[in-house]
This record gives structure tokens, sequence and C-alpha cells, in this order.
């Protein structure tokens, strides 16, 4: 009996002596950020790309897409209005990750401004929740059809939403209207990028070869290896079709092949 008194009493000192040291519940404001894609490394900038020329609709002059948004620290209690400030990313501490040879968006043209009541009444962060997405509008713009435009946006402060690592939190969005290199091209299996090879590609496929289009081909060998030989054998009868005006060049004169690049 004695010793089981001095378990039970043992028991209850190092039950008290947890409690003691375990940390308080966080009961503040939820942070909000942007979750990194998946070649964020240590740099919380997302990217997301958007080319209007695959949608093969001219009477297409807007679209919406969705970028996720996560609450820490705690699960907002209530709708959260969220609030964003696009600002020129030539500013940007790491320049890198963005692509100079595009320019800045220009709100109205190429995006719906966010301090316009269509966005204020859209950009909602749901109640209850740790993991949510917010619309952002984008333009059909003249200008897209010959220079790509780059939104870059972060979160700005907020009534009942703390900003998590606003230096770094960001989001770039890629906005076009003409023929572009998949960010995910694959050099090895398809060789150099050119737009008259991709336009090519897209003639001869039931595929308009965007990023997901790409990711999908490249992750499933056989339909990769189907597309290499159908591609390197209809660019064979093409440039017998051209005879003397063959064979299919860019336009830089770079003659079109599907030949491995190493």
């Amino acid at each position: 009996m004695k010793y089981r008194f001095l378990i039970i009493l043992a028991t209850c000192l190092m039950v008290m002596s947890c409690s003691e040291d375990y940390p308080a519940t966080f009961e503040g404001d939820p942070y909000l950020i942007f979750p990194t894609d998946d070649h964020g490394y240590n740099i919380y900038v997302q990217q997301h790309f958007n080319n209007f020329y695959y949608y093969g609709q001219e009477g297409v002059d807007r679209d919406t897409i969705y970028v996720p948004l996560n609450a820490f620290g705690a699960i907002p209690k209530e709708e959260v209005a969220v609030k964003l400030e696009a600002f020129n990313s030539d500013t940007l501490s790491f320049p890198e990750r963005i692509d100079s040879a595009t320019e800045n968006a220009v709100p109205g043209v190429h995006y719906v401004p966010f301090e316009s009541q269509e966005m204020i009444n859209l950009l909602k962060y749901k109640a209850n929740v740790m993991e949510d997405s917010i619309p952002i509008i984008l333009l059909r713009d003249e200008s897209l059809k010959e220079t790509t435009f780059r939104l870059t946006f972060r979160l700005a402060e907020m009534e009942n939403a703390k900003v998590a690592d606003n230096d770094e939190n960001r989001v770039v969005v890629y906005i076009a209207d003409k023929i572009s290199r998949p960010s995910n091209w694959d050099f090895w299996y398809f060789g150099i990028y050119g737009d008259v090879k991709l336009d090519f590609m897209i003639n001869h496929s039931d595929l308009r070869w965007t990023e997901d289009d790409m990711e999908i081909v490249l992750s499933d060998s056989f339909l990769l290896a189907y597309y290499v030989y159908k591609f390197k054998e209809d660019l064979k009868k093409y440039n017998e079709e051209l005879g003397v005006n063959g064979p299919l060049r860019e336009a830089d004169g770079t003659v079109v092949t599907f030949d491995r690049t190493y």
C-alpha cells in the first residue's frame, strides 16, 4: 500500500510539472500566409502562369485564378476581409525569382484592382478553416499579345488577422496572350525551345502544351515516348511537303528539330 501511494504521488507531481511547462494556447488574431510552391525553398514567393493564348477563344476577356492562403497560430473565428497590395516587383529583394523579360502589370488593364468594390466583395477568408483561397481576376488586353506582364502582390495589414513574413511572402502572376515557353519545358526530350516548334506541337496534337499539359506528359513515360515519336515523324513529313522552302525554321533561322539536348 505504501509503495502504491508513492507511485500515485510521483505520477501527480509529474503531471503537475508537465502542465506548468506546456506552452499556453495562442489566443490572438490568426496569421495569414501564402504557402510556397514546390520550388519556393526558403523564399516565400509563389508563382502562377496564365496565358489567354491557349483558351482558343478571342471572346474570353477575363479569367479568374485562385491563390491558396493559409492561417496559422489560430483558426479565424470570423470571416477575414483580406487586403492585398500590388507593387512594382523591380524592388524585390530576390530579383532572380522574377522573369526580367516581363513588365509590371497595370491595374484596370491587366487585372481588376484590389481596391475596387468587385474585389473587396470577393477577397474573403472563411471562418473556422486553416486553408482557403482567394480569387484574382485577370484581364485580357491587346498588350498581352506582344509582352508578358507580371502582377506581384503581397498581403496588407488587416483588421482581424496578422500578416506573416510580409518581407518575402509574395505572389507573382505572369499574364500573356501569346505563344510562350512552358516553365517546365523539357530540353532532354523536346530539344531547344522555339515558338515555331511549340506551335507545331499544338497543331500536331490534341494538347495546348501548357504547364499542366507538360506535367501530365512528363509524368507518363509511355505518353511522352508517343509524342516525341509522333512529332519527329510529323516533322519529317512536313519538311518533305515544304520541299525547297524547308526545313521548318524558327524566326531567327534555327532549324526546328526534336533531337535531344545533351
